[in-house]
């Protein structure tokens, strides 16, 4: 008896590790939104040429967020946390030092590779760990992970690169990584060998074809609100400089709607457990996010704004990372999650620079906050369809 209560207080700490992991993973990825007027200042940059500083982050997730979603079924995550630690680790320092655009361009690929296969593993090790219980409030407090270090990031990193470059950010964001790595290869464990992936066959056309398409449709929800969070994200902190604002300042504003999922999240994630209806919550979330990205064209109440967003932001990614393990069998739940994420990939990788492409075709964000809500309005066609299914499965033969 006391040995299995040990064995559930430990998952504890695996929500520890899991937690200081996806914030390394965010601060790699949103470093670069609060310093990339100073990039571009200094590169002599186009907005589609910086759209793709943080496209290509997202690029390698297109091939290999599956393979390492199936991987993670059948192998021990150690030595694949280990592999994703230091391609992040050597990719940010390949930013941090790089003194040639392109040079920058090959190291936001190469973290993206280690960060985005941990981004699979992360969620696949909560799932092990609280299986049986408190599943959606564990989720909850790792989706507060990506808004915590992104706030991070919007709140301090602008300050920074304003006073000692742009490259002091990234290469403390490379040190933290590094700790982090080495954590998470001193507690990490698995929960009981039960759950030893190396047993399961290697088919991963098979594996792919009893997911069915329930899981490809969350997929395609979180796509699409990955592509305009990016978007915001990645050109928000400029469009604010333009309306007159500090770069410090403009780092604060586009940070607040992360505020909302960072306090309310674990209560979204509660409140799957205890009602489910994810699909509900998603699509009040997108529906009131896609008309207040349209409001920045006709308002300039924007500290209003970015505050109701918060509120918004915090009702979808809980819900949608509590969705695979009610879909799925246990044995596909890694390659699932590698749905998610490719699905994810494909929206950050194209949405920052179709809409630096818009501000560079028209000289103005009207057109690209448009496509942002149009993004966030098939948020909740996408998962409606996942609703559907649930309301309504096939019949069986």
């Amino acid at each position: 008896m006391e040995s299995n209560e040990k064995v559930e207080g430990y998952r504890w700490v695996i929500l520890i590790i899991v937690y200081l992991s996806i914030l390394a993973f965010t601060f790699i990825f949103q470093s670069i939104p609060p310093i990339l007027p100073l990039i571009i200042s200094e590169l002599h940059l186009t907005y589609a040429q910086s759209g793709l500083l943080m496209s290509l982050f997202a690029l390698p997730g297109l091939f290999i967020s599956l393979p390492g979603g199936f991987l993670s079924d059948r192998y021990p995550m150690r030595p694949l946390g280990t592999g994703c630690f230091l391609l992040m680790v050597g990719g940010i320092l390949l930013v941090g030092l790089g003194k040639d655009l392109h040079v920058l361009w090959l190291g936001r690929v190469i973290a993206g590779i280690g960060g985005l296969t941990l981004s699979v593993i992360l969620p696949k090790l909560l799932s092990q760990w609280f299986r049986t219980k408190e599943l959606g409030l564990a989720m909850g407090f790792f989706n507060t992970g990506v808004p915590l270090g992104s706030v991070i990031c919007f709140g301090l990193f602008g300050k920074m690169g304003t006073l000692w470059g742009w490259r002091t950010p990234i290469l403390l964001t490379a040190i933290y990584s590094f700790f982090t790595s080495i954590f998470f290869l001193s507690f990490y464990r698995p929960p009981s060998s039960k759950d030893m992936e190396h047993s399961r066959p290697f088919n991963l056309w098979r594996s792919l074809k009893e997911m069915g398409c329930p899981i490809w449709w969350v997929g395609a929800s979180w796509l699409w609100f990955n592509a305009a969070f990016v978007s915001f994200a990645t050109y928000a902190p400029n469009f604010f400089l333009q309306k007159g604002y500090t770069i410090e300042q403009s780092g604060f504003l586009a940070g607040i709607p992360l505020l909302g999922s960072l306090f309310l999240s674990p209560l979204m994630g509660y409140l799957v457990d205890r009602f489910r209806h994810q699909e509900w919550i998603i699509a009040i979330g997108g529906i009131g996010l896609s008309i207040l990205i349209l409001s920045f064209n006709f308002s300039t109440s924007f500290l209003l704004l970015v505050t109701l967003m918060g509120i918004f932001f915090a009702t979808i990614p809980a819900p949608i990372y509590s969705l695979p393990p009610e879909l799925l069998k246990p044995e596909n739940l890694g390659l699932g999650f590698g749905v998610i994420s490719t699905c994810s990939s494909i929206g950050l990788f194209i949405a920052p620079y179709l809409i630096g492409k818009a501000k560079d075709l028209t000289g103005s964000y009207a057109f690209s906050f448009v496509f942002i809500s149009l993004f966030f309005l098939l948020t909740v066609i996408s998962i409606f369809f996942v609703h559907q299914r649930k309301t309504h499965p096939p019949k069986k033969p």
